[in-house]
This record gives C-alpha cells, structure tokens and sequence, in this order.
C-alpha cells in the first residue's frame, strides 16, 4: 500500500532553524565553568604556564562580568568640601566656585566646592571554609568584584578565615578588582569554621587602619566548628553586620545575635546566587 505522507523527516539543525539561540550563552557558561574550577586548573600538570594563565584570566574576566551585572551603573558615594583656592592646591580645576556664599561676603575669600569621595571603612569578612568551595567560592569573589569596584580602594580590606585568615586586601592597598577575585579564587579549599578567628582579624584590622568607625560585613552560615562561641567577641565591634548565607537554619540564630550585640544588623541569603545584589544594597544602606 502506498504512503500517503509525503513529509520528510529534518535533520537536527532543520529543526532548530528559526528558533533564537544566544551565540555568546555557551562561552559565557564555559567560562563560568572555569572560575568554578579555579583551584583545579592551576594544579594540572599537563597544562603549560602560558595556558593555565590564559584559562585564570578567562575565569577571572567571568567573575568581573557577574560583579559588574550585579553592581549596574557605577555609583561611588560622594560628599562635598568647601575650600579656598590655596587650600585646593592642585585639585583647583576641579573645583566649582560657590557663588551664593562668596556674593554673601564679598570680603570672604571665594570658596569652591570640590567632589571628594567618601572613605566609609569597610571590612569584608569571607567565610572560605570547606562548605564554601566550587561555585559558592566563585560567587563570593563575584561579590568582592562588585565591591572592589563601587567603593574607594583605600577605604576597605577584604579577607577570608577559616582555619587560617587569607588576606585578600587591606586598608590603603592599591589593588584593583581583578586582582581581588584571582586572590578569593585561589583560596585552598579546607579547613574549619573558625568565626571567633574571623571577627579577631576584623578587629585588628580596624585597630591599625585609618577606619576607627569602620563597618563590618560578615558573611557565612554561622555554622562555626572551631574557636570559641563568637558572641563575645562580636560585641565588641559595634557596626557588625550578618549576611547568613544558604537554607540550614543553623547557623542563624547565631548570626543574627552577632548583628544585634551592636548596631548592626541582620541579612539572610538563601540562594548563593542572590548574594551579591543583596550584599551591595546592604552596603548601600549600612555603609553610605
């Protein structure tokens, strides 16, 4: 008996024809995937120097990306000083004459505003432990990228703790957003949960930076599991905040007792993938 179906049958790419496909959406997963890998990809051997490099740079530039979506339009925070022209120095180009309050006294120096940016004092405090590895550790740098580039360099110092303290930044150190997220990304995953450690650092580095009102931003699940309870230590930094991070209910309650020992407060995170937008609209309200 004859087929009266006269269709015929499509290849894979006739069936795809049509439909609206990102070209860009593959590279940017594989080179998501190697910010994920970070840590594995300067361990093989096989690779040469010159490709391992090429590979970091790539995984880097995807955590920038990721901060910079995160962030949007780039928005230092600023403040105002009223200057004469001699105090201005060098910056006097970049000053503006007030003109209302030199008309009030002409027999006032004229005075000029100058846009300076603020130095809040910020120290990010990164729980790395174990828990943290992979793709959490890469969306911890994503948020570090986002900071490193809204706020001004001198003004805030990064670091991660778990049973050590991995120094990302300090106070004063002109280090720029890239190198930020390649120093979290080479964190060694391992150790414990040291939250005790973690807020001492935090101390120290207040102690002997410029920042005396500096705010500080913890960010873990709370789930310590090694040093001592931190509650008392957390109550003596008075602008602590807690961003708790992931779905066990755990760590929470210590958290948020760390916020509210001092005029902080507290944030929960539950997907990771929230955690930089929410990590820079807390910065928004806490530290400007």
């Amino acid at each position: 008996m004859a087929d009266d179906d006269d269709s015929t049958s499509e290849s894979p790419s006739q069936r795809n024809e049509g439909q609206q496909q990102d070209p860009n959406g593959q590279d940017r997963k594989d080179e998501w995937d190697l910010a994920i890998r970070f840590r594995d990809i300067q361990r093989f051997g096989y690779l040469h120097a010159k490709e391992k490099k090429e590979m970091s740079d790539r995984a880097i530039e995807a955590v920038l990306d990721r901060g910079r979506e995160a962030l949007g339009p780039i928005q230092k925070p600023y403040h105002y000083e009223m200057m004469s022209q001699e105090e201005l120095g060098a910056d006097y180009h970049e000053a503006e004459l007030d003109v209302e309050s030199t008309l009030e006294d002409p027999t006032r120096t004229p005075q000029f505003r100058i846009r300076r940016e603020k130095d809040h004092g910020l120290v990010l405090v990164l729980d790395t432990s174990l828990s943290m590895k992979g793709e959490k550790l890469a969306l911890l740098a994503v948020s570090v990228a986002a900071v490193a580039m809204s706020l001004p360099l001198r003004s805030f110092a990064i670091f991660g703790f778990d049973s050590e303290i991995h120094t990302v930044k300090d106070f004063n150190q002109e280090i720029d957003a890239a190198e930020c997220v390649r120093r979290v990304l080479s964190i060694p995953p391992g150790g414990f949960t040291n939250l005790e450690l973690g807020l001492k650092t935090a101390i120290q580095k207040i102690q002997t930076g410029h920042f005396p009102q500096a705010r500080v931003i913890l960010i873990s699940d709370g789930r310590y599991t090694e040093g001592k309870h931190p509650a008392e230590i957390g109550k003596t930094i008075p602008f602590l905040y807690s961003v708790k991070i992931g779905k066990d209910p755990t760590g929470r309650d210590i958290m948020k007792d760390l916020a509210m020992s001092g005029l902080g407060s507290f944030t929960e995170v539950r997907e990771m993938p929230q955690l930089p937008k929410v990590l820079l609209s807390g910065i928004r309200t806490w530290v400007r």
